[in-house]
């Protein structure tokens, strides 16, 4: 026959694996007797003389796991934008190019790479003024005499811009009657 402590200490074992069991334990319902040797017993079943005792939820921990996209959305601001374009660049003119015009215009043009998307616009940006190219990668742009910067940007359909070149500098040279160009394959002026 078992003594008293065996018995005592199989019965806390078994009431402590009926009370921490596995993590996810809902409440359950759990049977109390005490023996004639005056030994308390647990049991999941009912015994003639038990009483019943209702356990409450064990307490648990679960991982929390990776958000639901939509929630991790809603979360920010404002969505990144997904970056489309490789590059941008300015073909013509070169960088620190003197150019010579006497109509005070001058062609620019740039490479795109990959294409314009769909609903995206080009601009072209001379000294701080915005002129929409209309989809072309060249547009013919007033340039009077003087130092200029030229870059292009790329704006989405909601106009935030999306790639810009970096900036490029030239130089227009034109000829006017108050100072005519010499030189030696010049006639000099009278």
């Amino acid at each position: 026959m078992p003594s008293r402590r065996t018995t005592a200490m199989r019965c806390f074992l078994l009431a402590a694996i009926a009370l921490c069991g596995p993590w996810n334990v809902h409440a359950t319902t759990l049977y109390r007797w005490v023996d004639r040797n005056g030994v308390v017993h647990w049991s999941d079943r009912p015994a003639p003389g038990s009483v019943e005792v209702a356990s409450g939820t064990a307490q648990s921990y679960g991982s929390l796991g990776a958000p639901h996209p939509s929630s991790a959305q809603s979360r920010t601001s404002t969505p990144k934008p997904v970056p489309l374009y490789t590059g941008v660049d300015i073909t013509s003119p070169a960088a620190e190019s003197v150019l010579y015009s006497d109509g005070g215009r001058v062609e620019c043009a740039a490479q795109l790479t990959p294409s314009l998307a769909p609903g995206h616009s080009i601009w072209f940006e001379i000294d701080g003024a915005r002129m929409d190219s209309h989809g072309s990668m060249t547009i013919t742009v007033p340039a009077p005499r003087g130092r200029h910067v030229v870059r292009v940007i790329i704006l989405n359909a909601e106009g935030q811009e999306q790639i810009a070149s970096a900036p490029v500098t030239f130089y227009v040279h034109q000829a006017s009657i108050v100072t005519p160009p010499v030189g030696p394959s010049l006639k000099k002026p009278r």
